[in-house]
């Protein structure tokens, strides 16, 4: 029992690793340089998603209360189409700062961005982390299910898990933003927000090609 409950904290790990995530996330981390800054980002994220596993959890396993499956796979194409957003966001946005003469006039503006609205960002990581909480509510709780028959170790596993996700997606912050703040930089910070713009635009295209090919087999 006590390696199930380790593999719940190694799958909450890898859950946070994957593509949707990420990127979710690299996107968010583009409008912060600080290491604090960008570190909270995924904070947030983790945390928004670990609120609405144990809300739907409590409603599902606690509540006995079932939540057709469609519900999650249109929440899964939300998540698409937002991811899908931001990258386009942060393409047009690092595309108005590559297009100033000044490099200085680039580091002050985004600064003072990060300044006025790191609440912002942060609110924003919370948010984007609560809709992918719900998106994958539905395989995690299923999956609880079928292996935990005591309801007190089904939330240990959910714990367990939502811990990995958190400090994984906290470290994944961390580590973006350590060639952004080093004195002597390896790359600009444009690159960085270049790769999570396209990233962002391919993966969320990705979730609604999924989406589409999903609904299709339903109908038919």
């Amino acid at each position: 029992m006590t390696l199930l409950l380790i593999l719940g904290l190694i799958l909450g790990i890898r859950h946070a690793l994957e593509p949707d995530h990420l990127v979710a996330v690299l996107a968010l981390s583009a409008d912060t340089k600080p290491l604090s800054a960008t570190a909270k980002q995924g904070v947030m994220w983790g945390l928004g998603h670990t609120i609405t596993l144990f809300i739907f959890s409590l409603i599902i396993l606690g509540l006995q209360i079932n939540i057709n499956d469609t519900f999650f796979i249109y929440i899964e194409a939300v998540c698409g189409l937002i991811i899908f957003a931001m990258g386009i966001e942060v393409l047009l946005r690092t595309k108005i700062y590559s297009s100033k003469k000044n490099i200085k006039c680039i580091n002050e503006n985004i600064t003072m961005i990060n300044t006025n609205k790191s609440s912002i960002f942060s609110l924003r990581a919370l948010g984007i982390g609560l809709l992918h909480g719900v998106a994958g509510s539905g395989v995690i709780i299923a999956l609880v299910t079928t292996t935990l028959e005591s309801i007190y170790l089904r939330f240990t596993y959910i714990t367990l898990f939502s811990i990995g996700l958190i400090l994984t997606m906290s470290l994944f912050s961390l580590l973006l933003s350590v060639p952004l703040n080093r004195k002597a930089k390896i790359f600009s910070s444009q690159y960085l927000n270049y790769v999570a713009g396209l990233l962002g635009i391919l993966i969320g295209l990705k979730i609604i090609y999924n989406f589409i090919i999903q609904i299709n087999t339903m109908l038919t």
